[in-house]
């Protein structure tokens, strides 16, 4: 098991590598430059690129990224001067990732639940009105959920808060939704799938035979072996959650690190889209590490391949 870790990690790592050079490079052919003021002259503009390293050659500038970053510095703001990026990041991310993990247990949660109500009621309307409702939740995008929630239960019922975070947990419950229906269609539609086949396994016949019921069968034997194939899902619903919640953070005015990305694009904060961008890959290639460790122990025969 110790080696099969070791490896995911080294996978983990080299894939971290190439994210952080693809996207520094990346940063270099944007046009336009990081300099919005239009009265900046020439001298005070190579003063900056000097105070940013800037003026150094592209190689120069990646090798120094790459041993500051190793120290965990990602460097300093051009949008918030003297502010550095790691302390940025510090300060927003636990916001995104309580959102982020709200809408994931409450997708999943969800996904179980509709998923074995709708293999338990195989091909009549109940499975078909969810088969609809799980094909919508998958194919409309969270930040399309976001605006039509907002809408309705924002301004129109004036229910729920439209922006904010922080001051109660009912501004969280617009957001968390807009962001859980997603994972929880794709739960369900795998869920479904894997318990009308375990439902018609030999060993649940034999069960049922012997008197359990519907209920029971499906809590204590469906179920437990309906749930391998959601562990490997929990990576590809993270990084789902990862992109919608940049545009879902903005829509609902939530100060986490996706308000922060999308903010910094327009004013061309290269140290923050780059810091983002890193800890986004970082988050997502931890959640499907701890996924692939999940899956070797629910499954040896995953780490034995």
């Amino acid at each position: 098991m110790a080696k099969y870790i070791l490896k995911r990690v080294l996978f983990l790592l080299v894939t971290l590598w190439i994210v952080v050079t693809a996207t520094f490079f990346l940063m270099q052919i944007l046009p336009g430059t990081p300099y919005n003021n239009p009265h900046l002259s020439a001298s005070a503009i190579a003063q900056l690129d000097q105070t940013y390293g800037l003026d150094k050659p592209v190689m120069v500038q990646y090798f120094d990224y790459l041993v500051n970053l190793l120290h965990g510095d990602m460097g300093t703001s051009f949008q918030y001067q003297n502010q550095s990026v790691t302390m940025l990041i510090g300060q927003r991310l636990p916001v995104s990732a309580q959102l982020g993990l709200q809408a994931l247990v409450v997708g999943i949660l969800l996904g179980l639940w509709f998923g074995a109500v709708s293999a338990k009621n195989q091909n009549n309307k109940v499975d078909g009105f969810l088969g609809i409702i799980s094909t919508l939740g998958i194919s409309v995008p969270s930040f399309i959920l976001a605006i039509v929630l907002l809408y309705v239960f924002g301004y129109n019922l004036g229910w729920l808060p439209v922006s904010g975070w922080g001051d109660s947990f009912s501004e969280t419950i617009l957001p968390t939704l807009a962001l859980a229906v997603g994972p929880a269609a794709t739960t369900t539609r795998f869920v479904r799938s894997e318990m009308i086949d375990v439902l018609h396994s030999d060993y649940i016949q034999l069960a049922r035979a012997k008197g359990l019921n519907g209920t029971q069968l499906i809590r204590k034997h469906a179920y437990r072996n309906s749930m391998i194939p959601i562990l490997t899902l929990i990576g590809p619903m993270v990084a789902n959650l990862l992109t919608g919640s940049t545009l879902v953070e903005n829509i609902f005015s939530i100060p986490g690190i996706g308000q922060q990305f999308v903010s910094s694009i327009p004013t061309k904060d290269y140290p923050v889209i780059m810091g983002t961008t890193i800890v986004y890959a970082a988050m997502l290639m931890v959640c499907i590490l701890i996924t692939d460790i999940l899956t070797a122990i629910v499954d040896p025969r995953v780490r034995l391949k």
